[in-house]
């Protein structure tokens, strides 16, 4: 029972810690995101720590692609005169929760020093501490002609190792994507 108890609490920790990417949109409310219609890329800033699993051109062709598509879908097509520069910033930082795992007691009967007596065998709650590895996305968007940022999107969240990247990456760009001013063409 105690151990049950102890892996249901455990698992719920894991799986609101997992839970997808949160997402946060900040934009310049006085421009008109309906003039902008070509893009092209700057220089990505890639930092990852001591882990070099995040450091792949893999991935940030991976997140351009995905910003790409969303971008093209919205009426924006790549140029080489672009109306926006578009700014990928990525960040892991290894991080820990501390996850309870529940308080519990329950009445017991047994022997003292010299008598039989009911008592209440009690357990206070446990901690065990979950490492993770939490990663961060910035898309800036730059209106190339007055070099000011006009949109910026975050995704940040609970990274499962290389394996799940690619679809994290995707919803995350998506989720992000879906606040953008100008909606799919």
């Amino acid at each position: 029972m105690k151990k049950i108890l102890l892996l249901t609490i455990l698992l719920l920790g894991l799986v609101t810690l997992n839970s997808s990417a949160q997402v946060t949109i900040d934009q310049d409310k006085n421009v008109n995101f309906g003039q902008y219609h070509t893009f092209n890329w700057a220089n990505a800033d890639v930092r990852t720590g001591a882990n070099p699993v995040y450091q792949s051109d893999l991935i940030l062709r991976n997140i351009e692609e995905n910003l790409g598509t969303e971008l093209n879908a919205r009426g924006l097509s790549e140029s080489d005169q672009p109306d926006l520069k578009v700014i990928v910033h990525t960040y892991t930082e290894n991080k820990t929760q501390r996850v309870m795992n529940g308080g519990y007691g329950y009445p017991s009967y047994g022997f003292g020093r010299r008598f039989y007596s009911p008592f209440i065998y009690s357990y206070g709650p446990g901690y065990q501490n979950y490492h993770y590895t939490e990663g961060t996305m910035v898309v800036d968007m730059v209106d190339t002609h007055t070099n000011h940022l006009v949109w910026r999107g975050i995704a940040q969240g609970a990274l499962n190792g290389p394996r799940g990247l690619e679809r994290e990456i995707a919803k995350g760009i998506h989720k992000m994507m879906k606040r953008y001013p100008v909606g799919v063409a």
